[in-house]
């Protein structure tokens, strides 16, 4: 139990969930663990029709640091995720998914790097892949990844050292171009730093956009450890089809185009930042660049590759079931 006051935590967490019954009590049970404690967690439940209720409201009554809100309907996801930040009153925030893990320390490391230093605006670690199960993936050294059991298929996660330039515009090629799962959205972010953007818009990849307007605003930087663990499973976002994922983000607007409103973002990111008129220029330059490199994913049938392994993962989830 938290010996901080109420009225003044240090941190808000953000986490929303929708039917997150299965994995919702050990991801609470993790954050609550903590060594660093001065913090509020701020749970909306997303209108769930399973147990998730009733989870976090005994979660709640144990920790006064839980305050849990519940939607009247189905918002989408990302709306989901805007009101928890929304909703938050500390300095600091971060937002945590109903389903990912975190070693006892991560917190407080997170913390301590932005105490040190004032020019970072996000502080995170290195990350890990686990199962449904819980287990970690295999890490292979000749491949540079995390082996997923179920496919063989290798996993990497974003690297680390994303944001970490003392260049915004090299900041935002870097986010850009390797973000692949926008895992540093998990990180601790000063609150003031994240109102300067949009937070999360009604589209797929919206978290790189974001995390793309923060890099401009200042760097990040990552513990020199593994503390985060990223859990894949057949309902995670990565494996849904385009359309689950449109659902899944938003439950009325779902006809539009998933690219043309990328980089859309991506275009308008650098309007109204600290950055002189070149750098401005030199960033539209790279989202332009981005665009050829979109363009010859979809020639190639890249995403209908990484669509087919996403479709094998669940597959073959479901048949071990």
């Amino acid at each position: 139990m938290s010996s901080s006051s109420p009225q003044s935590p240090r941190l808000s967490i953000g986490l929303p969930v929708y039917n997150g019954e299965r994995f919702l009590p050990e991801t609470l049970s993790c954050l609550r663990g903590q060594t660093f404690d001065d913090f509020e967690l701020i749970v909306c439940d997303n209108a769930s029709t399973d147990g998730t209720e009733q989870i976090c409201r005994d979660y709640a009554a144990r920790d006064s640091r839980i305050r849990y809100h519940r939607n009247e309907c189905n918002l989408g996801a990302n709306a989901n995720f805007n009101l928890t930040f929304s909703l938050g009153r500390a300095p600091l925030f971060k937002w945590a998914a109903h389903d990912d893990l975190y070693a006892a320390s991560y917190l407080a490391e997170c913390i301590d790097i932005l105490d040190k230093n004032p020019d970072v605006v996000l502080a995170h670690s290195d990350s890990a892949f686990i199962g449904e199960d819980g287990r970690d993936f295999a890490w292979d050294a000749a491949r540079g990844g995390y082996i997923d059991p179920w496919t063989g298929i290798c996993q990497r996660p974003d690297c680390p050292d994303i944001g970490n330039s003392s260049r915004p515009t090299e900041r935002f090629w870097q986010v850009l171009s390797g973000a692949l799962w926008g895992s540093h959205i998990f990180g601790v972010i000063r609150r003031p730093m994240l109102q300067q953007t949009p937070l999360l818009a009604n589209f797929v990849s919206s978290d790189r956009a974001m995390l793309a307007e923060l890099a401009l605003l200042g760097r990040f930087q990552a513990s020199g450890k593994r503390l985060f663990k990223k859990r894949l499973h057949q309902q995670v976002s990565w494996a849904l089809d385009q359309s689950e994922l449109r659902e899944y983000l938003s439950t009325a607007d779902r006809n539009y185009s998933r690219r043309a409103r990328q980089l859309q973002a991506f275009f308008s990111a650098p309007l109204n930042k600290p950055i002189g008129n070149l750098d401005r220029l030199l960033c539209i330059g790279m989202v332009s660049v981005r665009c050829v490199k979109v363009l010859g994913d979809a020639l190639s049938r890249k995403d209908a590759r990484k669509a087919a392994q996403a479709r094998l993962w669940r597959e073959r989830s479901q048949i071990s079931a």
